[in-house]
């Protein structure tokens, strides 16, 4: 029973603690790209705080349609600036948030596995409620955290007409399943007890069931080498239960790892970034602004984020299908 609190205590340390921004990683702002704008927008989560999102556009954006982005666990939207700002200058009205516990949105811990389609689904219903938005068809994308989400979420808002999943795990207990094996494996029951205790209503969730029936175009993309969210149990697991609906695409890319939609290049690089980050942080070296400022400054964070365009033109025409 001690080892299984200390079990618990790990496993609350990771993924029921906030993620704000911890100093030493450089993130986009919409002044970085010119011409974008940008409107800010709040919203209610289920469990009463406040969610912070953002609408991002270029001049007269595509009518009628409407693509929320649900970013990963960690710091908040703002990592995926350079996707939100490709997918803005492709012509769409994006609405991307930062999650539960996450950067300038409310809560005290991001609630772990689940949050992120509590989150999604409080996201949908607030803007289906905006009067400027009535009319609009509305598309999801996510990656891994987010990619949970934006797959499961067809369950929820059937109208949901396209869902574009990166890396995204099947479902709570699947991606438990990956993560806490071994000699953790026994206490895999209790540390999925605390998830239903966080997040009841969508903890049980599965990709496979969500998009069973779905008349939305989904694009599943995986790499192969993810050792995050592994190919050989989430993509595999999708493609035996969906292959053949028509509806339902698979992209498979390799040696992309845990970010299909990056160029090889940039996988190496912010591999070798986070290498360095990590060996700073032990040595505690970052630990005031001026130092991560001298830390940040030394890498390149165009070539860091740069996007595969082969992978863009496939999510790009999939979206216009």
């Amino acid at each position: 029973m001690l080892f299984e609190k200390q079990i618990e205590e790990i496993y609350r340390s990771n993924l029921f603690v906030r993620n704000d921004n911890a100093g030493g990683i450089f993130y986009f702002t919409p002044e970085d790209f010119p011409g974008l704008l940008v409107h800010p927008y709040a919203f209610p989560a289920k469990q009463g705080h406040t969610l912070q999102g953002w609408f991002y556009h270029y001049d007269n954006p595509i009518p009628g349609r409407l693509l929320v982005f649900d970013h990963g666990l960690g710091n908040g939207h703002r990592a995926y600036m350079r996707e939100i700002e490709l997918l803005a200058k492709s012509g769409y009205l994006v609405f991307a948030y930062d999650h539960t516990g996450c950067m300038e949105s409310g809560g005290e811990s991001t609630n772990g596995f689940a949050q992120s389609l509590c989150d999604l689904d409080a996201c949908i219903t607030a803007l289906k409620q905006v009067p400027e938005l009535e009319g609009r068809t509305i598309s999801v994308m996510g990656h891994s955290w987010g990619g949970f989400s934006t797959m499961n979420i067809a369950a929820l808002h059937p109208d949901i007409t396209h869902v574009i999943s990166m890396s995204g795990f099947v479902s709570v207990e699947l991606i438990m399943e990956q993560t806490i094996s071994g000699i953790l494996a026994p206490y895999r029951k209790a540390l999925l007890a605390l998830e239903r205790r966080s997040n009841p209503d969508y903890v049980d969730f599965d990709a496979r069931e969500s998009l069973k029936d779905t008349q939305a175009k989904v694009l599943l993309i995986y790499s192969s080498n993810d050792r995050t969210v592994s190919k050989n149990v989430h993509y595999d697991a999708l493609q035996k239960a969906l292959s053949g609906k028509p509806n339902i695409r698979f992209l498979l890319v390799h040696g992309k790892d845990h970010s299909p939609n990056y160029t090889a290049d940039a996988v190496a690089y912010k591999n070798k970034f986070f290498e360095e980050l990590t060996k700073a942080q032990k040595k505690k070296q970052l630990q005031t602004p001026a130092q991560q400022k001298r830390f940040m400054a030394g890498y390149d964070w165009h070539r860091m984020t740069a996007q595969d365009s082969r992978v863009w033109t496939i999510i790009l025409d999939y979206l216009k299908a």
